[in-house]
């Protein structure tokens, strides 16, 4: 088992297999285990900001809640910032 890796609020994250990982930016840290570790936003296969929160599971990021339980983080005002930051892309672009 490998240490948790330090994030902060902004930071891009990768999760889910090493033949199709997926990107998503950290929106939330929390300090309270029973919520999780992180809340991130992703995009899903229809091209739709998902927010959801993650736990670090041994050696890597995973959901935590089995099953869908994400919100449409492009409904929240909360999260505008953070989808703003996922939908410009995890490396700029030349």
């Amino acid at each position: 088992m490998s240490e948790k890796p330090k994030v902060a609020l902004g930071d891009w994250i990768t999760f889910g297999s090493s033949r199709l990982p997926k990107s998503a930016v950290v929106c939330a840290v929390y300090d309270d285990p029973s919520l999780g570790d992180i809340e991130v936003v992703y995009l899903d296969d229809r091209n739709q900001a998902i927010n959801e929160d993650m736990v670090w599971q041994d050696v890597k990021w995973d959901f935590k809640n089995s099953g869908p339980c994400g919100g449409y983080a492009d409904q929240s005002d909360r999260l505008e910032h953070y989808v703003e930051i996922l939908r410009g892309g995890r490396w700029p672009k030349y």
